[in-house]
């Protein structure tokens, strides 16, 4: 999971209207004295060392707020550390109550709503970016791991597919397993319907057996270039290999060969 958060780092918390920058993945799993285990959605630590926290929500129950107030009271109790909570409706969601109050103890909460976002604008402009051969930026991957929750004209299992085949189109394999992760994450949270979820599965687990086998017959298609007597330039030219690689690879085969 916080290998996956990596793609959190940097200024990609702008996508939430955040002007701060996220330095680290934080504590999510709180043990209370009560022995209950209290797991928050993402915590991050910021540059200013203090404490983002999100939850993504698909309803919003009368008792949310209280859940939350706990887990950022443990937490405060165990770290001394001021925390921001961001609660992320998805599209279905307009409006919401973001301050509780108890008494002596008062808590706010920031609302951010997907339904402000327009999904199938967003959809088209990433997949035109993609298509054009640009470069993606933090906020365009953020995007695409948002699709399915965003503003749409197509039911959010549908836009699940297409954020998944966006994934397979993006320049960067470690970009491309950190963002399907993620969309498997929020599959699992916010699809409830049985049959939808374990297409979605499918799909993703179709889509990285794919690539593994498109990475080996290309790992393969190098190793023979390089036996050849092929120059390391053309072999990263016909390929799509970094030259690192190749170089490891022509490393390997000489050792093996010795």
């Amino acid at each position: 999971m916080k290998n996956i958060m990596e793609l959190f780092k940097g200024d990609a918390a702008k996508f939430f209207g955040i002007d701060k920058k996220i330095m680290a993945p934080a504590r999510t799993e709180l043990i209370h004295i009560d022995m209950t285990k209290k797991t928050d959605d993402w915590v991050f630590l910021t540059e200013d060392n203090t404490y983002i926290h999100f939850e993504f929500q698909s309803t919003k129950k009368p008792n949310d707020l209280a859940r939350f107030m706990v887990s950022d009271a443990i937490l405060y109790t165990k770290e001394r550390k001021t925390i921001k909570t961001i609660v992320v409706y998805s599209s279905n969601i307009k409006s919401a109550i973001t301050e509780l109050n108890a008494g002596s103890i008062k808590y706010g909460v920031d609302a951010f709503f997907m339904a402000t976002l327009d999904g199938d604008k967003t959809y088209n402009e990433i997949k035109a970016k993609i298509r054009a051969g640009e470069q993606l930026t933090k906020q365009d991957l953020m995007s695409v791991v948002f699709l399915p929750l965003m503003k749409s004209n197509v039911h959010k299992t549908k836009r699940m597919e297409q954020a998944i085949q966006l994934s397979t189109e993006i320049n960067d394999r470690n970009r491309q397993l950190q963002i399907q992760a993620m969309l498997q994450i929020l599959a699992d949270k916010f699809i409830k319907n049985r049959s939808q979820l374990s297409k979605i599965k499918e799909m993703l687990n179709m889509t990285r057996l794919m690539e593994m086998i498109i990475e080996d017959k290309t790992i393969e298609i190098a190793k023979n270039a390089i036996k050849e007597g092929a120059d390391i330039d053309f072999i990263a030219k016909i390929t799509g290999l970094d030259k690192t690689k190749i170089k490891k690879l022509k490393k390997e085969l000489q050792t093996e060969a010795s």
